[in-house]
């Protein structure tokens, strides 16, 4: 069944009840092995997106053997079925999803769910939509929605014991040093959009130096987070200069230019440099300082995007 250019193919999960099936890429968030009554094996299966999460049945014993593992991205088709007037989906095909470069082409596509602060999540979304700058837009898609780094970005802490030292806090982090720093200063469009990736991913190097459950990877105890924001972001700013050199190199100054007071480094040499300084800075010491309620507005991006997909 050809459903890729059909409106049931990849819709938003909080609206899959319109469809009589659904077909799309998903990360996987739970996955649970059941017996019922009569002794027969099922599973129950959480795919999730930016909208929401939906639990699909799956009850085929070809399909049971699939090996899945959770925060996986898997291509999958289901069925709603009518059971004492509640939907109940069972899935009719599940596939991993192997060697894929991106999550999927939006950031709609992240797991809300695993994301322990929702006005964080928002925020991003709504962050990600102010970039008028196409090049940044897709660059920005291009860092988030690797694999190995979204999913991470959702969960993992700022910090240890410094600032917002908890699950979630590096996108909470990330999210109020971009919405601070967009309102510090009246930029140009282009300045406030370069000012925006450069918050959202000055600390984005903590995916991998630091776990969701509260630990220093071991890469984290001999590499500095700076310099992996270079490596994690090397391919999409490779692309990014090739089109736009000055972009890229703003990017990589206000990334690696030293703090004021260092001995030795760049000093910040560009507003939005000095900004983002400022603007982490603030953050990491007043945590209260926060953004705006966002989730109408993201619910509104997110059906906006599939809508001209």
């Amino acid at each position: 069944m050809k459903l890729h250019h059909m409106k049931n193919y990849q819709p938003l999960l909080c609206d899959v009840y319109d469809y009589k099936r659904f077909a799309g890429n998903y990360v996987i968030t739970k996955v649970l092995a059941k017996t019922d009554r009569f002794n027969r094996n099922y599973r129950l299966i959480t795919v999730s997106d930016g909208s929401a999460d939906l639990v699909v049945k799956c009850t085929n014993f070809e399909l049971l053997a699939v090996e899945l593992t959770t925060h996986s991205l898997v291509y999958i088709e289901a069925s709603v079925s009518q059971r004492g007037g509640e939907a109940e989906f069972f899935c009719k095909n599940i596939l991993p999803v192997l060697d894929t470069k991106l999550l999927g082409p939006d950031l709609s596509v992240l797991p809300r769910s695993l994301c322990p602060f929702e006005e964080a999540f928002d925020g991003l979304l709504i962050m990600a939509d102010r970039i008028k700058e196409p090049l940044l837009r897709q660059f920005l898609r291009d860092v988030l929605l690797q694999p190995a780094i979204g999913l991470r970005y959702l969960q993992c802490p700022a910090s240890l014991k410094y600032h917002h030292s908890y699950p979630g806090g590096l996108i909470r982090h990330s999210v109020s040093v971009a919405w601070n720093v967009s309102t510090m200063q009246t930029f140009n469009q282009l300045e406030g959009d370069i000012a925006i990736v450069a918050g959202l991913l000055h600390d984005i190097g903590k995916t991998k130096t630091l776990t969701p459950d509260m630990r220093r990877t071991a890469i984290g105890s001999l590499v500095d987070h700076a310099q992996l924001t270079l490596e994690i972001c090397a391919a999409p700013l490779l692309e990014l200069e090739k089109r736009a050199p000055g972009i890229a190199y703003q990017l990589k100054h206000a990334w690696t230019c030293y703090s004021p007071g260092a001995r030795y480094g760049f000093k910040a040499k560009t507003d939005v440099a000095r900004l983002i300084q400022r603007a982490d800075h603030i953050s990491a010491t007043r945590q209260n300082w926060t953004t705006p309620d966002f989730k109408e507005q993201s619910y509104e991006w997110m059906h906006k995007v599939r809508l001209h997909r």
